[in-house]
């Protein structure tokens, strides 16, 4: 069983998890793995009924709730592009409004840059900042992201690596043909072969949520665990069956489920203190930038797709059968999970150590579902801490 270790953490000029400018805390850990809980801050009552809380019809109102808001645009204006190509384009796919090359400032100042690269007949949107010779970390977004739910880290990060954060097939403005294999091995398989065409040898890898289950999915690739370095996992079911209340998987293999992606409804939801699912009400132009990165046409077809191949069960399965994924991770795995997720109860990560080598779980407890945008200046400093820890 994964010992509780307390983490005190201090304020100095910025949030502090090592013994840096901020005194050591004491911990003892009783076992191979640790769990580091970071206190709750202050915060007001919850309200009287969250979304969790809902009744499966209550809840499917709400998803279906908003306008279908599915876009296709083209790129408009004069778009600033870098001087330094560092990959060869390919023709966007249908409906694509960015171009390759094509520099952005993130909200930090940071400057990112958007690029088109085919790989294994499937064209993939990806982002990058900071400098490419630099080692290079992945992020691998969930649902309902694209490559713009990581920003923060990616801004956080470039000062030091050279953050990768691609838009997963079937989202953004990846590709979403549904001719395509959506299955978590093809997915995987795809995306390797994505990483061998952008010349990434050995990497770091980040997911949350739907993007760590392709990134377990991936260690079946020959080859693939020795490239990992280091892997950090959040917000995804380890090696216990996923808590009540499950997100909605057959609903989302439905003609219904596309229904639901299609809308703004449950991304304008769930980014808000009354789901459950977030601690802090997403500033608006933020959520709205999150909705658009998600509703280009075709993705609501093809992550429904996705989910006609897969559920909890068959991934826990595939996790941790003997010479299964998680048999695979030989490298370190740093679980990071909010104790206040209504589904992935913090005890359903205690006992990791059965089936994994070398894990650790960062608890923050005063976060939930999207840890990375609800704190997101303490999210990027475990990331940093971990990657370059001993």
């Amino acid at each position: 069983m994964i010992s509780t270790s307390k983490l005190m953490i201090g304020f100095c000029s910025a949030l502090c998890l090592t013994a840096a400018g901020c005194g050591a805390p004491a911990a003892v850990p009783e076992a191979d793995t640790d769990t580091a809980t970071i206190p709750a801050a202050e915060t007001s009552a919850a309200p009287q009924k969250s979304f969790a809380e809902m009744s499966p019809p209550e809840r499917l109102q709400l998803m279906m709730s908003g306008e279908r808001k599915t876009h296709c645009d083209a790129p408009s204006g004069t778009p600033t592009l870098a001087t330094n190509i560092l990959y060869e384009g390919s023709k966007p796919p249908r409906c694509s409004t960015n171009v390759h090359g094509e520099i952005e400032v993130l909200p930090s100042g940071v400057e990112a840059t958007h690029w088109f690269v085919s790989a294994d007949d499937v064209t993939w949107h990806l982002v990058t900042a900071g400098d490419p010779t630099n080692e290079p970390v992945i992020f691998l977004h969930g649902l309902p992201e694209t490559w713009y739910g990581f920003h923060h880290q990616m801004s956080g990060l470039s000062d030091t690596y050279f953050t990768i954060s691609i838009d997963q097939m079937g989202y953004g403005q990846s590709a979403k043909d549904l001719s395509l294999d959506f299955s978590n091995p093809a997915m995987a398989a795809k995306l390797r072969a994505l990483i061998d065409k952008l010349g990434v040898d050995t990497f770091y890898v980040v997911g949350h949520d739907r993007g760590a289950v392709t990134l377990d999915y991936l260690m079946a690739e020959e080859g693939m665990p020795a490239r990992i370095k280091k892997y950090v996992r959040m917000q995804q079911s380890g090696n216990r069956p996923h808590g009540e209340p499950r997100p909605p998987h057959e609903l989302f293999a439905s003609p219904m489920g596309t229904e639901v992606f299609a809308r703004d409804g449950q991304i304008r939801m769930l980014y808000t203190t009354e789901s459950g699912y977030s601690t802090i009400n997403l500033p608006q132009e933020e959520i709205d930038r999150f909705a658009y990165e998600f509703l280009y046409q075709g993705a609501a077809e093809a992550i429904t797709k996705y989910f006609q191949s897969t559920n909890f069960d068959i991934e826990l399965e595939d996790r941790v059968a003997e010479g299964g994924l998680f048999d695979q991770m030989t490298m370190p795995v740093l679980f990071v999970q909010g104790a206040l997720d209504p589904g992935q109860h913090i005890e359903e990560y205690q006992y990791l150590d059965e089936d994994l080598v070398n894990p650790t779980l960062i608890v923050i407890e005063d976060a939930s579902h999207f840890l990375h945008v609800e704190k997101p200046e303490a999210v990027t400093q475990i990331i940093r801490d971990f990657l370059a820890g001993q």
